[in-house]
């Protein structure tokens, strides 16, 4: 805005945002009113007295559509047809679920004036800043009918009123939760004595969406809000999440899954398929422990204390995964018992210097046994430090895809490997001899010297061995 177009300004702490609007209803204004606060701007939108629009900098974008879905009110799929062509703009979103029946018209406009009024109600909270109203009318995209401005603040006031009540709270409209057990379905949640407010209060704690969002989505106070989440905090159903923490867990398992594909795909260049097992068998274990380092700092139970001595955090790494490793040795792969944490890492040099002991068949069978259960091993590493970290959330999930896709790959080289065994396998049954050249890859990376085949062959079972 041009300094002509502006007719006043001033400090909120000499005329207050609740007189200011007043008076600017009185005199039937037209234009932009700009109210500051720290990193916080609110910009209104005025005709000739009432509110047409308001924009508020700084907000979180809100993904409307994403909520309903977790409170079933829209169909995902519905969902996604109009992400794609509203593009992050809730005007359009809200337009669009209207023009096709799956919102009323009744219900856009409450949404959008329930926005408008939290807003306002933020802002009549702020002890310091500077406003500016300018004559010429910010072009802001709105669908919403006009508003009287006495009717929203009404609402805000009393908005604010609730916040004040609550006093001293450590939740702010920023604040983000997550579920933390798994809950089956709302009928549990009401044997709590949880009533439907705080079952759709806990649905959208998906770990991602703040308490302000929250609010608009139930079009509910909140302060209203911020009181069910308290309560849910005490019933141990959700916890507060740590953004900062949260990104840099996030970023540590994307560095660490990086290296691991890198290393992965390096490997791949051998063409003996000893060296290709044992090569696998030191990415897995390579991996195993870069996620014992990234649990070592992350871990639930480590958290907000502050510099850890490390004999506690190899203590706890160690009693948190030996015992499932001792269960997958006893019952599974026989061969994991040469395996051992020290320092709370996983140490496999015996198996890595086999070859020094055991030669041809026997030693690839001994590595084949610990590939397969190392890749068991680490499945269950990343369940447990997931769970613990992230717990139930979205979070989770957008890891899980990620880590899914690596898991993927280690599969596929050992069903590569699988191919040359079976093959093998075959020829011994019908009494041939089979002394070709060594399994190769080619150009593909798909190991050539024996046929192609589409079937699908179940891993072998393993035997209790001694080394």
């Amino acid at each position: 805005m041009e300094q002509q177009d502006r007719i006043m300004d001033g400090d909120l702490q000499t005329l207050g945002l609740q007189s200011i609007l007043k008076m600017l209803a009185l005199s039937g204004k037209t234009g932009t009113l700009f109210v500051h606060s720290g990193p916080e701007t609110l910009s209104i939108a005025l005709r000739k007295g009432q509110i047409v629009a308001l924009r508020e900098e700084g907000a979180p974008q809100l993904d409307l559509l994403t909520m309903l879905c977790l409170l079933n009110r829209l169909d995902p799929r519905r969902a996604q047809m109009v992400r794609e062509l509203a593009r992050g703009d809730m005007q359009v979103a809200l337009a669009l679920l209207v023009e096709r029946g799956w919102m009323s018209a009744e219900e856009m406009q409450r949404r959008l004036e329930f926005a408008v009024t939290q807003s306002i109600s933020h802002a009549l909270r702020w002890a310091e800043g500077r406003f500016s109203f300018h004559r010429r009318l910010l072009a802001i995209e709105s669908r919403m009918q006009p508003l009287d401005i006495d009717s929203v603040l009404l609402e805000a006031l009393r908005q604010a009123d609730e916040w004040e009540e609550m006093g001293e709270l450590h939740l702010t409209r920023a604040s983000v939760a997550r579920w933390l057990p798994e809950v089956k379905n709302s009928n549990d949640l009401r044997g709590l004595g949880l009533s439907q407010e705080y079952i759709e209060v806990l649905s959208l704690c998906n770990g991602e969406i703040p308490l302000q969002a929250i609010s608009l989505a139930l079009m509910m106070p909140e302060a209203r809000v911020a009181r069910l989440m308290a309560r849910l905090l005490e019933l141990g159903l959700i916890e507060l999440v740590d953004t900062e923490l949260e990104k840099a867990l996030q970023h540590d398992l994307h560095d660490l899954l990086i290296r691991c594909q890198h290393t992965l795909w390096q490997q791949r260049k051998n063409v003996n398929p000893e060296l290709h097992l044992l090569n696998l068998i030191r990415v897995l274990v390579e991996c195993i422990n870069g996620l014992l380092v990234h649990h070592g700092r992350f871990a639930r139970s480590l958290r907000g204390r502050g510099h850890v001595p490390t004999g506690e955090i190899i203590r706890y790494l160690e009693r948190t995964f030996s015992q499932p490793l001792q269960l997958l040795a006893k019952q599974y792969y026989p061969i994991l018992e040469t395996a051992s944490f020290v320092d709370g890492q996983l140490d496999c040099g015996d198996i890595l210097t086999l070859d020094k002991l055991v030669k041809g068949e026997q030693l690839e069978e001994f590595y084949w046994e610990a590939v397969v259960g190392l890749s068991a091993f680490l499945r269950m590493v990343f369940t447990a430090v997931l769970q613990d970290e992230v717990g139930n959330s979205h979070t989770r999930q957008q890891l899980n895809v990620a880590w899914k896709a690596f898991l993927t790959e280690i599969d596929a080289e050992i069903q590569e490997y699988q191919k040359v065994r079976a093959y093998r396998n075959v020829q011994r049954t019908r009494g041939r001899e089979f002394q070709p050249q060594p399994p190769r890859r080619g150009e593909e990376g798909q190991w050539q010297g024996f046929p192609e085949s589409g079937s699908a062959y179940g891993w072998p079972e393993t035997r209790r061995r001694s080394i």
